[in-house]
């Protein structure tokens, strides 16, 4: 059993059951539009982000699909590590200031059908001038031709002023909570966000608290 299960086997019955059929739902909607990029995101939940998307991520691979997860949250570097052990450095915006092609950013993870791109760590302001002066969205669609599935994994929410610059680089998002206590009002702020940048949801994880 490898490391990845054993941590599939620390969540209950139900959450695995919601990861998987999550899963599928993602596949099926990367077969019928194959240019679709998901984004993982909470409104405070970063930690439990990463576990679902990363646990999503092996459950493809174990299906054999190539999935690249580009990681635009610099906070959640070390998490996604502890997964992949890629030892990737955060290299997404060092890549693009001397080269057109961010697959020349990609990383292997020890996984075969799984890689990954960190994002340096900036500041907000920082972050939001890179992505105009790069033009991420236009940098992140080529990938697809090598990839069944895209994750981005984005920052928390609350920790970011102009959401919007994010939302604009998926096509369908899942959404993280945690399973006692969420603040309703923030959590139908971004879902209301989802909405208006039609970002197609895949619905609500509860993290097993």
């Amino acid at each position: 059993m490898n490391e990845n299960e054993k941590r599939l086997m620390d969540f209950n019955e139900d959450v695995i059951n919601k990861l998987y059929d999550t899963a599928i739902a993602i596949r099926n909607e990367n077969h019928d539009n194959p240019n679709n990029k998901t984004l993982f995101s909470s409104v405070d939940q970063g930690m439990a982000t990463v576990e679902a998307a990363m646990h999503i991520a092996y459950i493809l691979t174990e299906l054999k699909d190539k999935v690249l997860v580009v990681n635009l949250d610099s906070s959640s570097t070390e998490n996604i590590e502890s997964y992949i052990h890629s030892k990737a450095k955060p290299n997404l915006f060092t890549t693009l200031s001397t080269s057109m092609f961010l697959s020349e950013a990609i990383n292997q993870s020890k996984y075969e059908k799984l890689d990954i791109i960190h994002v340096e760590d900036m500041t907000e302001n920082d972050l939001m001038e890179k992505f105009s002066q790069y033009n991420v969205l236009s940098k992140l669609s080529p990938l697809k031709s090598y990839y069944h599935h895209i994750f981005l994994i984005g920052p928390e929410f609350q920790s970011m002023e102009n959401y919007g610059a994010i939302l604009e680089l998926a096509d369908s998002a899942v959404t993280v909570i945690s399973s006692k206590k969420n603040d309703r009002h923030e959590l139908n702020h971004y879902l209301q966000k989802i909405n208006l940048f039609n970002v197609k949801s895949f619905g609500i994880l509860r993290k097993a608290d």
